[in-house]
């Protein structure tokens, strides 16, 4: 945790060392906020895809519980350290609907090795719009086809997930121990099962459309609040959007607070050449903001569900595990 909180701000010095302070604010004050309102609409309409995607890793779970679990697994992200909220959304998912926390987890990693996919082929795809060494255009592009290939081989490799429970982890596990075989393999069955559910052809048709909603929708929010602040082109917005999302993933504190908000600025100072001032407004407004949102849905869908959360940082057993009833869930 102190490692993450150290990184985040030698970041955060990193980030601001070269402002000017004076200019950071009059970027603000002569921002066109009229541009967040088409971005707000991108925002939702992305947000809502990726709890759609996520519904239908777990077999169509209730959507609106589905929305208010994702939530939840915001708030605690954006306040919590170890990105607590992934394992919080499972949680409320197991508390308040039929399907397991293992398996609301186990599709919790497909979707996240689905959004890996997705940050690194658009990275390959920008990538080929940034002035810069034609060898570096090559590796992105690379990079890319690398994620793919690594993507086919770990789909064959959950479609033969069965012959690998039954010859070999099941005959293993079962000289062993036999109590310890059958508590084991029902739970691998269940995380393979997450897995498998993305390999039906119709769900996978879906599933990739939605995929592309989520970060078209983000992509094209990213542009628009741009626009407030600087002028925009997409491949800018989109540069952006993958440099914060990779970013997001080293240690930090709560949120990336520091790394996010450095790593989207240098993505668009260095290779564009966009002033620091308005890149850094543009950025701590597009990142902070989303933040703000997302602790307020949070805190909104605790009360909804009927949960505390101390509960839910616990993990402390909910006083129902039924789902709650339509009317409550919408």
């Amino acid at each position: 945790m102190w490692v993450g909180f150290a990184i985040s701000g030698v970041a955060l010095v990193v980030t601001l060392r070269n402002v000017d302070f004076r200019q950071l604010l009059t970027a603000l004050a002569e921002a066109r906020l009229v541009w967040l309102l088409p971005a707000a609409v991108f925002w939702v309409v992305s947000y809502f895809g990726r709890a759609r995607r996520w519904s239908l890793f777990m077999g169509d779970t209730p959507f609106w519980m589905t929305v208010h679990a994702q939530n939840i697994g915001y708030l605690l992200n954006c306040t919590l350290p170890f990105r607590l909220g992934e394992v919080a959304r499972a949680y409320v998912i197991g508390q308040k609907t039929a399907v397991s926390m293992t398996r609301a987890l186990s599709s919790i990693i497909v979707e996240r090795v689905l959004d890996l996919a997705a940050v690194v082929g658009m990275f390959a795809v920008f990538a080929q719009y940034i002035p810069m060494p034609p060898a570096f255009s090559q590796a992105a592009l690379l990079g890319g086809a690398l994620v793919f290939v690594m993507l086919v081989l770990g789909a064959l490799l959950v479609w033969k997930a069965d012959v690998a429970e039954t010859r070999v982890l099941g005959p293993i596990l079962g000289r062993i121990s036999p109590t310890l075989s059958a508590k084991v393999l029902p739970k691998i069955h269940e995380i393979t099962t997450g897995f498998r559910i993305v390999g039906s052809g119709r769900k996978m048709a879906k599933v990739l459309a939605l995929t592309v909603v989520v970060w078209g929708g983000m992509t094209v929010f990213t542009y628009f609040t741009m626009l407030a602040f600087l002028p925009a082109r997409m491949e800018e917005a989109g540069l952006t959007l993958v440099s914060a999302n990779l970013g997001g993933a080293l240690p930090s504190a709560p949120g990336g607070l520091g790394i996010v908000q450095g790593f989207a600025k240098a993505a668009l100072v260095a290779p564009f050449g966009v002033p620091e001032e308005p890149a850094l407004a543009f950025v701590f407004v597009w990142s902070l903001g989303q933040q703000l949102l997302l602790t307020i849905l949070g805190l909104l869908s605790l009360a909804r569900v009927g949960m505390t959360f101390a509960q839910v940082r616990h993990g402390a057993p909910a006083t129902e595990k039924a789902s709650i009833p339509a009317d409550r869930a919408s």
